[in-house]
C-alpha cells in the first residue's frame, strides 16, 4: 500500500507539546549572536577542591609559563574576587552520574565561561535579598552584587561588588544546582534564579 502524501502532518497528541514555558536553568547562557563569540575556554586549576559546574563564579588566571595550557587557568571565585561565570554552553564533556544530575568538572578539565563585561545573559542562583529586588521600582544598575562561595548564590554587596545587572527574577520553575552538604552530590532543585547581564 503506497502512501498518498508522505509529507502530510496531523495534529499532535493531546498535551504532548508545550507552547509555554517559564523558569531558568543555572549556567545556561541565553542565546545572543552579539556575545556568543565571546565564550572563553580554560582549564580548571590543579588545586581546585571538589567539582565545579555552570553558573559558578570563577577567577581567570594567567597560566604558568612552563605549562602548555590552552586558555586561562580557572579557579573558584571568592567573596572578594570574581571576574567571570562558568556556563554549560558547549560543555558536552561534563560528568553526569546516577547520583549527580548536574554536569560537573574536576581539576584539569576544560571549561567554558564568560568574562565580566561581555554582556552575556546568564541565569544564576540568588539570595532572598536579591529576589526582593523584583519590586518593579529597583533600577537594573542601582545594586552592586557579590558571589557568595559558601551559599553558591549571588547576593547583595554591602561594599565594592561586581558590576553585573539584574534583568529578571524567576521565583520558581527553575533548575538550580544544589550540592548536598554530606554526600557532595550535585542535583537540580527548584530555587529562585536571577537572569543577569554580566
Amino acid at each position: 500500500m503506497a502512501l498518498e502524501n508522505a509529507f502530510k502532518t496531523g495534529p499532535g497528541f493531546k498535551n504532548s507539546f508545550n507552547v509555554e514555558s517559564f523558569g531558568l536553568v543555572q549556567g545556561d547562557a541565553q542565546d545572543d549572536p552579539a556575545v556568543r563569540l565571546l565564550l572563553a575556554a580554560g582549564v580548571l586549576a590543579d588545586d581546585v577542591v571538589g567539582s565545579m559546574w555552570g553558573g559558578m563564579g570563577i577567577i581567570e588566571s594567567v597560566p604558568k609559563s612552563s605549562e602548555a595550557t590552552l586558555g586561562a587557568v580557572i579557579r573558584q571565585a571568592t567573596e572578594t574576587s570574581c571576574n567571570g561565570f562558568m556556563v554549560m554552553n558547549q560543555a558536552n564533556h561534563g560528568v553526569v552520574t546516577p547520583n549527580n544530575g548536574v554536569p560537573q568538572f574536576m581539576a584539569g578539565n576544560g571549561v567554558h565561561y564568560y568574562r565580566l563585561g561581555t554582556g552575556a545573559r546568564i541565569p544564576l542562583p540568588i539570595s532572598a535579598a536579591v529576589a526582593a529586588l523584583a519590586n518593579g521600582t529597583t533600577s537594573t544598575t542601582s545594586t552592586q552584587f557579590k558571589w557568595d562561595p559558601v551559599a553558591q548564590v549571588i547576593d547583595v554587596a554591602t561594599a565594592d561588588g561586581i558590576s553585573i545587572r539584574l534583568l529578571k527574577v524567576s521565583p520558581s520553575g527553575n533548575m538550580a544546582a544544589v550540592q548536598d552538604a554530606t554526600t557532595k552530590d550535585v542535583n537540580w532543585e527548584d530555587k529562585p534564579m536571577g537572569l543577569f547581564s554580566i
